[in-house]
């Protein structure tokens, strides 16, 4: 075996499916399995994200100048899936103590007819806000996050209900509007509010999370409660100050609700943007002012692990996105690796006297070695091409979102440049036209089964397991899941006893999941062609749409974390607002999901890596002991039911795997792959092969810049990145067999596509680190930053080119 392509098999070994359980440590209690309290940045996040830490293994207790100090934070149970979906931490916190009180009566839960929540005395936690609402987190764990949504508050202020601070706050206290107070430059207490430390929040409900650290569904709270938040080492006042700024849109948002309509109609499961009048400011303009200070913060160079390391980059802005979750930072590139340094709120740290300090993020970075890479790849963000993915040893992977697409293709090409001083072979970049041809070769000589070659066409396809909306997609392989007394040819007795040489029992792989059913799709025929039709005869509303087959795509988000429930079960309620679904639409049998991919006409999904790969078998099995209720036959919903055939979960991903390894499936799987990847996966072939699905569906980054109103833009991307984007298509003649000879295909450009194989990018010019106007393309960080900063290796005196 030639080292290269030793190198391509190390690679692929990295796109096996990560083990969803390896890093989340749970404790036992009460019977039932809760997370554990200690959610750090890498664990309060799914195990992608994991990367080596210079304080991974620090201890709650740190060393400073001022003694040993207790560092709460590293117990924090908070995480932005805890926040309404596209919500954002804004990195501001304190230390408060709490108290509440119900404003009118009615409130029934668990606490003698009223809520914990709406009758706290004097608790401690911390308070945070977040761009769409304030959090508060108890240090008592059997106590629940408390989030309150502007949207849902009626005041936010002082001590004083009625009076407001600096114009701070305004709102509706006791009837009153306090805007009418806005241009007044001093009112009747105004003086007091700072020495009295308290801020006070009134709201029509709020929702109460984790409780006793117990992940499930949220306790909606429909009471008016106010609340009151001592601050116990700082003033309220900036809390105060940037909470207004966000509770106003709110205010003007329900004032522009009634005198102003949106232009564009969005559909009910898409969230609605709203389009406010040219006078009022938007959240996110906010936001974005509120994060800036954070995200122009300078690398440490301190945190190189050798002294002899300098930067061979400036700083630069970026990302780690993940399922759900965004962690921004900056990087760098060193002779060493990649360091990575998130935007994280200052450590608070309690001195032997008690008093609270500020430290900053020192010691909380990442960093990637260059000997530890086995591979790369361009990657999507959202519908922007402009991330990179790492591919790590121990089958690691990590997800850079840069801010734009030059920048990326400059970090790249700097980092082969190491890489090549590092390595005798350049790492395999699985976006590349040359990576796709050895996969094909090396399947073709069954040096790769089938299941590590479809890793291979979905990883060069753009799919990703840090990405919900392009997660790797595998095909339904078999067609019999039923129970022993519906199947009697089945003995249930050993796996291995199902038959794989019988052709009825596999699906076809050469149609799509929507035209398996023959009834069904005949309900999907007609109404394309009343599309067709309607477009002729411009009747329709949207006629600008092209017709289409399915409504519906085969992987989305929800259709990911539908199958991943019981490993993911936090991103699920995120996804679903604090709700597991119904239990009947809940992934409880593999039989039932795969009669509704027949026959319910809005379920058209395929599989995931997941499913073939026998030590992921923890999808399958509830060992969190997740409450998700009971189906109408009065049976609980627990660990997935399997078909009669497998005696175990591991059992029955073993004998899916053999089945997708079987020589019945090994000769059809090309037509699957031309539905997925190739030739029938858009434009007439797609229509030829009763693959057509809607055209967002299809949309990537050139036709999304493409669209001119913003607000048809905006809509565009949510449906296509939360309802499915077709893969990128990688083979523009039918995909060869296993049996042909190698390379018989000819020029690989007569086989494989150009412009989703992105194998060269035009670097268009060199950006030196050496000018103002190029620091500020590359880090988004002012020159004047640059000039401010006495070390001249991490200033990025290196070029770009």
């Amino acid at each position: 075996m030639t080292s290269t392509t030793a190198m391509m098999k190390e690679a692929i070994q990295a796109l096996y499916p990560p083990r969803l359980t390896a890093c989340r440590r749970r404790v036992r209690r009460s019977g039932s399995l809760v997370a554990s309290s200690n959610e750090s940045f890498s664990e309060n996040s799914p195990p992608l994200l994991r990367g080596l830490s210079a304080n991974a293994n620090a201890p709650d207790k740190d060393q400073t100048s001022y003694g040993t100090s207790y560092n709460r934070k590293s117990k924090s149970r908070f995480s932005e899936l805890l926040l309404e979906y596209g919500e954002k931490d804004l990195n501001h916190d304190w230390a408060v103590c709490a108290s509440s009180m119900p404003i009118s009566s009615g409130d029934s839960d668990v606490c003698g007819g009223i809520s914990c929540s709406s009758q706290m005395k004097q608790i401690e936690g911390r308070l945070r806000l977040c761009s769409q609402s304030v959090v508060f987190e108890p240090y008592q764990t059997s106590r629940g996050i408390i989030r309150a949504t502007f949207k849902t508050m009626t005041y936010i202020g002082g001590e004083n209900n009625n009076l407001n601070s600096e114009g701070m706050t305004w709102g509706i206290v006791d009837g009153v509007d306090t805007s009418s107070f806005r241009n007044k430059s001093s009112v009747p207490g105004n003086e007091n509010f700072s020495r009295q430390g308290v801020a006070v929040i009134r709201c029509e409900r709020h929702v109460v999370m984790k409780t006793n650290n117990t992940i499930g569904p949220y306790d909606n709270i429909p009471t008016p409660v106010e609340f009151r938040f001592r601050f116990l080492h700082s003033s309220p006042s900036q809390f105060l100050s940037l909470a207004k700024k966000l509770f106003d849109v709110e205010v003007r948002n329900k004032k522009s609700s009634v005198s102003f309509s949106p232009t564009v109609t969005f559909e009910a499961s898409a969230p609605p943007i709203i389009q406010l009048p040219p006078n009022n400011y938007s959240r996110d303009a906010i936001v974005e002012q509120i994060l800036e200070p954070t995200l122009n913060q300078l690398f440490d160079t301190t945190n190189f692990l050798h002294i002899s390391e300098h930067s061979l980059t400036p700083n630069l802005r970026c990302s780690i996105r993940t399922l759900l979750l965004e962690h921004k930072g900056c990087a760098l590139l060193t002779e060493y690796g990649i360091y990575f340094q998130p935007v994280l709120p200052s450590d608070i740290i309690y001195t032997s006297s008690g008093a609270e300090s500020r430290i900053g993020a020192i010691g909380k970075f990442r960093v990637w070695a260059i000997d530890d890479m086995r591979a790369i790849a361009r990657r999507y963000d959202g519908l922007k091409d402009r991330a990179l993915e790492l591919f790590l040893a121990n089958q690691h992977s990590i997800l850079l979102s840069f801010e734009t697409t030059l920048v990326r293709e400059q970090f790249i090409h700097i980092l082969s440049q190491q890489i090549s001083v590092k390595k005798p072979v350049p790492l395999p970049c699985y976006t590349d036209r040359a990576f796709v041809e050895s996969a094909l070769e090396l399947w073709q000589a069954d040096e790769l089964d089938n299941f590590e070659y479809l890793l291979c066409l979905n990883a060069a396809a753009g799919r990703s397991y840090h990405d919900l909306s392009r997660y790797p997609v595998f095909p339904w392989v078999l067609a019999s899941y039923g129970s022993i007394d519906e199947d009697d040819d089945f003995d249930d007795s050993s796996p291995d006893e199902l038959d794989l040489t019988d052709p009825s029992i596999f699906r076809d792989l050469s149609l799509p999941v929507g035209a398996l059913n023959k009834s069904r799709f005949e309900d999907f025929r007609k109404r394309f062609e009343g599309m067709v039709q309607q477009q002729k005869s411009h009747a329709s509303q949207y006629n600008r749409d092209e017709p289409f087959m399915y409504g519906t795509h085969y992987s989305a988000p929800g259709y990911v974390l539908y199958y991943l429930l019981r490993v993911l079960p936090e991103h699920m309620l995120c996804l679903q607002n604090g709700k597991f679904d119904v239990p009947d639409r809940l992934f409880h049998s593999i039989d039932a999901t795969y009669k509704s991919i027949l026959n319910n006409p809005g379920d058209v999904k395929e599989l995931i890596p997941e499913f073939f790969d026998p030590d992921c078998f923890d999808f399958l099995i509830n060992s969190m002991g997740l409450q998700l209720g009971t189906l109408q036959t009065g049976q609980r919903v627990n660990d997935v039911i399997l078909p009669s055939w497998a005696k175990s979960a591991k059992s029955f991903l073993r004998t899916n795997r053999a089945a997708l390894e079987s020589d019945y499936c090994t000769k059809r799987l090309p037509k699957w792959i031309d539905l997925i990847f190739g030739v029938n996966s858009r434009g007439p072939g797609a229509k030829a092969a009763k693959n057509l699905f809607h055209p967002l569906s299809y949309m990537g980054p050139e036709e999304a810049e493409a669209i001119q109103s913003l607000a048809e833009r905006a809509h565009a991307e949510l449906q296509s990145t939360e309802f499915g984007i077709v893969p990128d298509q990688l083979f523009i003649r039918p995909h060869p067999e296993k049996s042909d000879v190698i390379g018989s295909w000819g020029d690989s450009d007569s086989l494989l596509t150009r412009d989703r194989l992105r194998e060269s990018y035009g670097l268009g010019g060199t950006l030196s680190a050496s000018t103002a106007n190029t620091r500020r393309m590359v880090s988004g960080i002012p020159a004047d930053a640059y000039a401010q900063n006495k070390k001249s290796d991490f200033l990025g005196s290196h070029s770009l080119g």
